[in-house]
């Protein structure tokens, strides 16, 4: 498994994790490890490159775009 790091800026709260999550939910093969409000950044899990470029395309549709990221491997 891949594990990478989102920056994105529009996360800031408790309520956009709820979207956020809502938003990758039914996406095999990728899980939402955990969110940091304060610093805007989603630690995501894959192995997939497809699916991860899939759920960030997912997220900016929601409202939430990936600014960067940060592998972790």
């Amino acid at each position: 498994m891949r594990t990478v790091n989102w920056v994105v800026p529009d996360y800031h709260c408790h309520h956009c994790l709820s979207r956020i999550t809502e938003a990758l939910r039914d996406i095999k093969g990728v899980r939402l490890l955990r969110g940091d409000p304060a610093r805007h950044i989603l630690t995501v899990e894959g192995n997939d490159p497809e699916r991860l470029a899939f759920a960030k395309r997912r997220l900016a549709q929601a409202g939430y775009p990936v600014q960067s990221n940060h592998n972790l491997e």
